[in-house]
């Protein structure tokens, strides 16, 4: 027998797949015939840098290979191309360091990665590669600028940039990560250059809607919206005064204006002061007027120190007074004070906030910073002022200089059950407190029990009507004392805000609505106590109820959130939408339908804003694609025409860096401009970021030798868009985007006639040693392909980065999972030098039953999970069918051929050679694709179990083997589910097999 020798077996049909590449009429890896059905599957196309392929690269390219060979079997004409990233910093740093050339060292890395692909048995298209800085590639990408340039997709502007000081270049906005280059890890600095800039918000809109035509994962779907960020508002004008301004004095009408831009124009009536950014212009334009103008200054140059991310993340949100100036609140012409802070951003909307301190967290948090600031001042004054009378005056100014936080928006509950509206009831609108009490001595509560002496089953605090002239705190301690004859008390805070509720009252046979709730915290000073009328507890019970049990006894929803701001659990404030307060007349109205109404009162105008920025694409080093502009004498930007592309990047250059484009220092750039545009014309010194050449290339890859177009229209009708995409989620912000924005901008010029590049997208997870820790050089704990290949093969390597974990969850990689798959090879291999099998083509007796079926299960099984990208639960179908054909020695040989092939795309040198073996003539890659016969595969049901949350709500009948996608779908289609998930985000849905579906919601 022989022995499964995985190197001689890899080695052999290494070297016959080349001989085919040098073939291309009869090779597997090029495109068929164009009568076939197309499929266009797509890797990342990888870096090369001198480290070659590692273990993540070895999963995402496996799988993308497995699919390859599926279709091809599917008799699809399949697209499976690959090339290089060419260009980019690490390449030009160890130019830096070592004196050689990028270009050198490339091509060395490259051909390194083309020697581990071919080791891996991946089956890309590699005649026809594709590098990003090989010049017949560059030259379609200047192009490519050339027509953005035409059509107004690029522009030159000065802007402030993300400045890494260790690679000495600007840096785009997806680049940085927690304030720190994400390549390097240097802190970013702001820097004021000139550069150029595609104009991604151009296509905001499309960028986001077109996210519901593609078959993407959520996650990044939900990502890539959050990172355009789109916000429907208004915009909306306050005018900017002098303080203690004297409407008959000219002099004193400063004649200028705030805009702001705010998604919320319903809380107008609650802004109580606004908040410029530090460039704002309203700034430098008041020189004169702001009183405290040192002081502001220093404030502002110090925020040009920061980066946005720092701004923004900031924990403690600082600003000052413009001392001087006022805005006028255009809702009530109210006098309210500005302030200058770093956590608003001149880039972002209009530069300037309107801030609503009691309906959102940063605004409530800036103000409550400030307020404090101006109460310990005041303190700090007091220890030493003798003077009483004077220190209570200045508390008395600071009381009124103090921010106010003003309420306009009540959240609203509407009773359900026994509590619902009743429309045969009289309505009655009703202003109550609720009290909540707590014990002189012990940690316990009042509260009340309605259930035993009313028609309400109601389980409250106390609660009572606030009467006519009362405050809210007279009210809570008149209700208290009444209904738990308690003396002896003190009003220690509100809890919340004002609440709306709307019930049918069954102790009063009316419906309130709304009742005005709002909520007082009592103490109790001691035990004193008479017993309380019987007018003020007919209708309840009171008891002292321990502090952790009162969640548990409270049941109406209002009080709820009254608990949970008590005890910390929610905010609060309140940030949702409900019903107007304090708004004059449109109290009453629903938030939502304030906006408008608002916006129309003031005069404003309903808009839509967005977070996403222009892409900075200029680049302040040398191994990048030149950007093909020069310019005139008198500094006019001109494209450098069709006729001078590719426009060579110069090699007469000095890589080290200085903070000015290496391109400033080639003497025969300059010369070769002022040859071709005239004397005094002089080129563009600074290069494209590296993903403008990653954000087109798969159109490339259909027509890689055309030298007169980017691609064929014949061939872009042929092959794109690219059916499956495949590569890691740290891509949402940057290529992916990048890549999308690019097909839109062409589509909208008429050079393609799709506007979505990648149907479909699956991320790999990431590799991690066998303790979860992310692998590094400096933790010393990479694992190489390479060694893995070396001790157990290729096959084996492929099939455990596929077997260990889904495809798109972490791996946690441990050699002897690789042991165990190179254990199912080795049996694989056995069974078939161990066994005669049977050619069954008139009918096999002598083969048991359960043969047959456990292969149509398999066919059917390993089919659909292939299908659904679930290659783990794929090859262990396939093992179980090698565990159960070992048993027995009667094997028909049809079957064998059959698995075979089910094996080819997760093995295919272990696969191919027991195909050759088994005296098959023609490739394996070339057969047909196994199909299942349904009446063989018994269709038994189960009952399976439906959980959300956890907690079962539905038990479903559903076949036994059902999959995974149809039980979601059977799940999630069910009533008495649906009940508990409309209105709500599902995070996910986990699938037991044979067991159950539990829907987290």
């Amino acid at each position: 027998m022989k022995k499964y020798d995985h190197k001689k077996i890899e080695k052999k049909w290494q070297r016959e797949w080349e001989k085919l590449r040098k073939s291309p009429s009869s090779s597997p890896f090029l495109k068929g015939g164009e009568t076939k059905p197309k499929y266009y599957v797509l890797d990342m196309f990888p870096y090369p840098s001198g480290d070659g392929l590692h273990m993540g690269h070895t999963e995402s390219y496996t799988a993308s290979d497995i699919i390859y060979r599926y279709k091809k079997l599917q008799g699809f004409d399949v697209l499976h191309p690959q090339g290089f990233d060419s260009f980019g910093l690490p390449a030009e740093n160890y130019a830096i360091k070592t004196g050689i050339h990028p270009k050198k060292t490339t091509k060395k890395n490259t051909e390194n990665y083309i020697k581990q692909m071919k080791m891996l048995g991946l089956g890309h298209d590699l005649n026809h590669l594709v590098y990003t800085s090989n010049p017949s590639y560059y030259k379609w990408t200047q192009w490519l600028f050339g027509k953005f340039f035409e059509n107004g997709f690029v522009e030159q502007k000065t802007d402030k940039i993300n400045w890494c000081s260790s690679c000495n270049t600007g840096i785009a906005n997806e680049q940085v990560e927690d304030g720190k280059c994400e390549r390097c890890k240097t802190e970013i600095e702001q820097k004021e250059v000139p550069g150029w800039f595609f104009k991604t918000t151009d296509f905001a809109e499309d960028l986001i809607n077109d996210l519901d035509k593609v078959d993407w994962p959520e996650a990044t779907k939900k990502n890539q919206r959050n990172w355009i960020g789109r916000s429907n508002g208004a915009l909306l004008n306050f005018e900017v005064r002098i303080s203690n301004f004297d409407s008959n004095s000219n002099d004193e009408i400063l004649n200028d204006e705030i805009s702001v831009f705010t998604t919320r124009p319903d809380t107008l009536f609650g802004v109580t002061y606004l908040v410029a950014a530090p460039e704002h212009s309203l700034i430098q334009n008041s020189k004169f007027k702001i009183q405290n103008w040192n002081e502001v200054t220093d404030y502002v140059e110090r925020a040009k120190n920061k980066t946005e991310m720092e701004r923004l993340e900031s924990k403690e949100k600082t600003g000052v007074k413009l001392e001087g100036l006022v805005a006028i609140n255009p809702a009530n012409n109210e006098e309210i004070p500005i302030f200058v802070a770093d956590y608003v951003l001149g880039g972002y909307g209009t530069g300037a906030i309107m801030a609503v301190p009691a309906h959102d967290e940063r605004d409530f948090e800036f103000a409550t910073h400030y307020n404090e600031s101006l109460t310990n001042t005041t303190a700090t004054q007091s220890q030493k002022d003798a003077d009483l009378t004077q220190t209570n005056a200045e508390e008395t100014q600071i009381d009124a200089e103090k921010i106010e936080i003003k309420q306009v928006v009540a959240q609203k509950f509407v009773g359900e059950g026994d509590n619902a509206i009743r429309e045969d009831k009289p309505m009655t609108e009703r202003k109550i407190v609720d009290v909540i009490i707590k014990h002189w001595k012990e940690d316990k509560f009042f509260c009340l029990d309605w259930s035993k002496k009313s028609k309400n089953n109601w389980h409250s605090f106390v609660v009572g009507g606030v009467e006519e002239g009362e405050t809210l705190e007279e009210a809570a301690l008149r209700e208290a004392r009444e209904e738990t004859g308690y003396k002896n008390m003190r009003v220690v805070k509100q809890i919340g805000g004002e609440i709306h509720s709307y019930f049918y009252a069954a102790h009063k046979g009316v419906n309130r609505a709304p009742v005005k709730r709002n909520c007082i915290y009592l103490e109790l000073i001691d035990g004193e106590w008479e017993e309380p009328a019987e007018e003020h507890t007919k209708n309840h019970d009171g008891a002292w109820i321990k502090k952790d049990k009162v969640a548990q006894v409270i049941n109406l929803p209002e009080l709820k959130t009254y608990w949970d701001i008590f005890t910390g659990k929610q905010e609060v404030l309140f940030t949702g939408q409900g019903e107007m307060i304090n708004s004059g007349q449109f109290d009453g109205i629903d938030s939502e339908e304030a906006k408008k109404a608002i916006t129309e009162f003031v005069g404003g105008e309903m808009t839509t804003n967005y977070r996403l920025r222009d892409w900075s694409i200029s680049r302040q080093r040398y191994w990048g694609c030149p950007i093909p502009i020069v310019y005139s004498p008198e500094g006019e930007a001109k494209f450098v025409g069709e006729e001078n592309l590719p426009w060579l990047l110069p090699e007469d250059v000095d890589f080290v860096p200085t903070g000015t484009a290496p391109l400033a220092k080639s003497k025969e750039l300059k010369e070769r401009t002022e040859k071709l545009f005239g004397k005094g014309w002089t080129p563009e010194i600074d290069t494209m970021d590296t993903f403008v050449d990653s954000s087109w290339y798969f159109l490339r890859y259909p027509d890689t030798e055309n030298e007169k177009e980017f691609c064929s229209p014949e061939k872009l009708k042929r092959w794109l868009p690219v059916d499956l995409y495949i590569g890691g989620a740290e891509h949402t912000y940057m290529h992916l985007l990048y890549a999308r924005f690019f097909v839109k901008a062409m589509h909208k010029m008429g050079l393609v006639n799709f506007n979505e590049p990648f149907l479909k997208l699956r991320h790999q997870g990431m590799v991690l040693d066998e303790n979860g820790v992310k692998m590094s050089k400096s933790k010393g704990n990479v694992v190489n392909p390479n060694d893995m290949v070396e001790k157990f093969g290729a096959d084996a390597t492929r099939m455990y980065m596929m077997f260990a974990t889904p495809l798109d969850e972490e791996i946690a990689f441990k050699e002897e999972g690789v042991k165990g798959v190179y254990r199912f090879l080795e049996k694989t291999w056995k069974l078939f030098q161990n066994r005669m099998f049977i050619d069954c083509g008139g009918g096999c007796e002598e083969v048991p039953k359960e043969l047959p079926v456990l292969l149509h299960k398999t066919i059917k099984g390993v089919t659909e999970d292939i299908e659904g990208m679930k290659f783990n639960t794929a090859i262990s179908k396939l093992m179980i069918f090698i565990n159960e054909f070992s048993k027995h020695k009667n094997i028909p040989r049809g079957a064998m051929e059959k698995f075979l092939i089910l094996l080819l795309p997760f093995a295919p040198f272990i696969t191919t050679e027991l195909w050759k073996q088994m005296g098959n003539k023609g490739d394996i890659l070339n057969q047909e694709w196994p199909k299942y016969n349904s009446e063989m595969i018994q269709e038994e049901e189960i009952e399976l179990v439906v959980q959300v949350n956890g907690k079962v709500r539905d038990k479903i009948k559903v076949v036994a083997d059902i999959s995974e996608d149809e039980a979601k779908e059977k799940a999630l289609a069910s009533e008495k589910i649906q009940k508990y998930t409309n209105g709500k985000e599902i995070k996910k849905v986990i699938f037991v097999k044979g067991r159950l579906v539990n829907v987290v919601v």
